[in-house]
């Protein structure tokens, strides 16, 4: 059973910057990644659409040139999004920029994702396989879902907590679920957002499930927590644990070093973490965009947001398949509307 760690500082890091991170920061990050031994490192987008900003990319040529001359152990990863990329855009994998690839979709996209996935292997990549809010699935619809990854046999497979959502009997739950069903030659991956608190302490707690099944698996963090919203478990942490416990040997001293010199200096409107909006979303199981609508637009307080989110249906809550789109709040300024009207 092996424990690794995947950052995803510049990736989800980079939403707090649109996409547009200062060229230093993000060469800076990498470099002291891989000098701390950390095992995967995010190093941005994947898109079909590429706009100039720094962290987008085409194809795995243009990632190059943040990529550090010495990479020792780290490998580095490509990200996706299924409905933000197309396949035919994706170079045949030479060695010289990442190997990994981590494909994001949703529940509707289950299909085409496995086809990417398994033309993203033919061309020589290992992919990490990440259904968004795998929370949401019933446990039918997860075991068929890992029925169709059985076939295609990317090399991971993770939960992830898209809404910070889980709590740790949701992760007991479909850990058990996935570790029993999922080919033993797939890696388990975790992705959480910290929402609740709880991104490190479930990150710990799948380690000693999967102690106890040797598991392999992944379980991603950023450095200070750095992400969109509420934020990620915090590589630091992370890598704190796996040294004491596990055996591992990632370098403390150089995750401090560029924490403090890059992240910590960042200027303070670039924000994330625990805050009471961000408990709104993870207890409503709600998409962050929601409340930052509801702040920007309306001025309300977190009761406020509770009660509003309370009063969607739970599919549009995160706004994935309802028929409204992350630019066109029509659905919630509606419910809105009707709960100021209603006196509440």
């Amino acid at each position: 059973m092996s424990v690794q760690i995947t950052d995803c500082t510049i990736r989800d890091g980079g939403y707090l910057f649109n996409k547009n991170s200062n060229p230093e920061f993000v060469k800076g990050i990498m470099e002291g990644l891989a000098e701390a031994g950390i095992d995967f490192v995010e190093t941005g987008f994947l898109q079909t659409n590429v706009t100039g900003d720094t962290l987008v990319y085409k194809n795995s040529v243009e990632a190059r040139i943040y990529l550090p001359e010495d990479r020792k152990t780290t490998q580095f990863l490509g990200f996706c999004d299924n409905s933000r990329y197309s396949l035919d855009n994706l170079d045949a994998c030479d060695g010289n920029s990442f190997k990994w690839l981590r494909i994001s979709f949703a529940k509707h996209e289950i299909d085409e994702s496995l086809e990417f996935c398994a033309g993203a292997m033919r061309k020589g990549y290992l992919v990490q396989f990440n259904p968004m809010d795998t929370i949401s699935y019933t446990d039918d619809e997860r075991a068929l879902l890992i029925n169709k990854v059985n076939k295609v046999r990317p090399a991971s497979f993770s939960i992830v907590d898209t809404f910070g959502a889980m709590d740790m009997l949701d992760l007991v739950h479909i850990f058990v679920q996935v570790d029993g069903l999922l080919d033993k030659g797939i890696k388990i991956g975790l992705h959480s957002h910290d929402n609740l608190g709880l991104s490190c302490a479930l990150a710990e707690r799948m380690i000693e499930l999967a102690e106890n099944t040797q598991r392999d698996i992944i379980v991603d963090g950023s450095l200070f927590g750095m992400g969109r919203g509420a934020g990620n478990a915090k590589t630091e942490l992370l890598a704190d644990y796996l040294n004491k416990h596990c055996g591992k040997k990632y370098c403390i001293a150089k995750l401090l070093e560029i924490i403090d010199k890059y992240i910590t200096q960042l200027p303070r409107s670039i924000q994330w973490g625990y805050d009471l909006p961000m408990y709104v979303c993870g207890t409503r199981h709600a998409h962050v965009d929601n409340v930052y609508h509801l702040e920007k637009s309306y001025g309300c307080t977190a009761n406020e947001m509770y009660d509003v989110l309370g009063l969607l249906q739970p599919a549009q809550r995160t706004r994935y398949g309802t028929g409204y789109s992350k630019t066109d709040f029509s659905v919630l300024d509606s419910v809105y509307d009707k709960y100021k009207k209603d006196g509440k």
